[in-house]
């Protein structure tokens, strides 16, 4: 199966989640039942006797035919001991790939694909492959069936590299694995990253230009000395500029723990799938998607082109602004002008765009903290914890305003452009 992930979760709460609807919440979660052709619609009518992950890949198997079944995700090589040990006879591929690569990968996808373009992917690569080496190893300890299989030469030696894995699963080479314009691309992602592998060539892709800095492409230089070291192999064909240097302990350390960190906040993000009510998830992911929506064919423009084109609009958006501070601060805390700062704010999100929209939201939330809130009984209180808190928390409340009138004003605009017959920008 292709990246189904139904064993990416974590550990301690893997059990209890199996006697709940969590079919259902997999196919909510990345779709992966109707991407494999398993149902059509939101019905789960007949996959009435799958109670297991072990049962949903014979059921996939059995419509294939297959000798054999299995799961292919990068996400699994934070958890091959998990999978070895769940699975004792399994038998593990795995790809070794130049991290510069991944990286360049990572941030091609990343400017089409929000979940690519996440902060912190740099530290998610990091802990990954630390983990996934570590793990690897443990693998070999324990006995496990392991291919080690290069990236490199998977694209430029496919035929060799098809027949090993093969021979590893004791199933027949068929040419027919060679002939990607045969393949079936049904499970993967409709998404832009896997537009080039849909073409059906087996080819490398070379971005128009080189989308990693040079100071990021040395940094994992650096790492991959020290994974290249760990795992006794080689993991790309190219060279790289120094042979022997490896990332200082500072360096190290820092990225592992943030890669920790972030590794642990996605598995809190899978535990809420799993567990809060399906109503809840399905609001919240349609709210986000209607928000955050990137159905625009125009182009972005800056802030400073947005300020050329509406200088007049925030010129007078930040007196009004000021004027709404100075009556509260001299009116003080006993008459209320919070409405009045949501004024400024709707012509910011409406005339112009989110990113000036978000700039008064917090000129709002500074102004009514320090004019009307905490800040006026205690002017001693200026880095409080309780300041802060309370400026941040009506933030947010102004923020959520500004991103309802962009999208508002988004959907106007797309409007328009479909009466007009013409483009828009963002």
């Amino acid at each position: 199966m292709y990246e189904c992930d139904v064993w990416d979760f974590p550990g301690a709460f893997s059990g209890r989640r199996f006697h709940r609807d969590w079919l259902a919440r997999q196919e909510f979660y990345n779709q992966v039942l109707s991407r494999h052709r398993l149902i059509w619609g939101e019905s789960l009518r007949g996959l009435e006797h799958v109670r297991t992950p072990d049962d949903l890949y014979r059921c996939h198997s059995h419509n294939k035919g297959a000798l054999v079944w299995g799961e292919k995700s990068p996400l699994y090589s934070v958890r091959l001991v998990q999978l070895s040990r769940r699975y004792p006879q399994a038998s593990f591929i795995l790809i070794w790939r130049d991290p510069v690569e991944i990286y360049r990968s990572i941030r091609v996808a990343g400017k089409k694909s929000d979940f690519f373009g996440r902060p912190g992917m740099l530290h998610r690569l990091i802990y990954h492959q630390e983990k996934m080496i570590r793990e690897a190893a443990e693998l070999e300890r324990l006995g496990a069936r392991v291919l080690q299989v290069n990236y490199d030469e998977l694209v430029d030696a496919t035929n060799d590299v098809c027949r090993n894995v093969c021979k590893f699963l004791q199933v027949d080479f068929d040419p027919r694995m060679l002939a990607l314009e045969q393949a079936d691309f049904s499970a993967i992602y409709n998404a832009p990253q896997h537009e080039f592998l849909k073409r059906g060539v087996i080819a490398r892709q070379s971005p128009a230009q080189d989308v990693v800095e040079p100071a990021c492409a040395i940094k994992l230089g650096r790492f991959r000395n020290r994974w290249e070291r760990m795992a006794g192999r080689a993991l790309g064909a190219k060279s790289i500029a120094s042979q022997s240097a490896e990332p200082a302990v500072t360096e190290l350390a820092y990225h592992k723990a943030a890669g920790a960190m972030l590794h642990v906040t996605d598995g809190f993000k899978r535990f809420f799938f799993e567990f809060l009510p399906l109503p809840w998830l399905r609001t919240y992911r349609g709210f986000k998607n209607w928000i955050l929506a990137r159905d625009n064919p125009g182009r972005r423009t800056s802030l400073l082109a947005q300020f050329r084109q509406h200088t007049v609009t925030i010129i007078f958006s930040f007196l009004l602004f000021g004027l709404a501070a100075l009556v509260d601060y001299a009116t003080g805390p006993q008459i209320s002008c919070g409405p009045v700062y949501l004024i400024p704010c709707a012509a910011l999100a409406l005339v112009v765009g989110r990113g000036w929209g978000t700039i008064g939201a917090l000129l709002c939330a500074s102004s009514v903290t320090f004019f009307r809130g905490e800040f006026w009984h205690n002017p001693h209180a200026l880095l409080s914890l309780t300041l802060i808190w309370n400026m941040a928390m009506r933030f947010i409340f102004f923020e959520i305003f500004v991103l309802l009138l962009d999208r508002i004003r988004r959907d106007l605009a797309r409007e328009n452009a479909k009466q007009n017959g013409s483009s828009f920008e963002l």
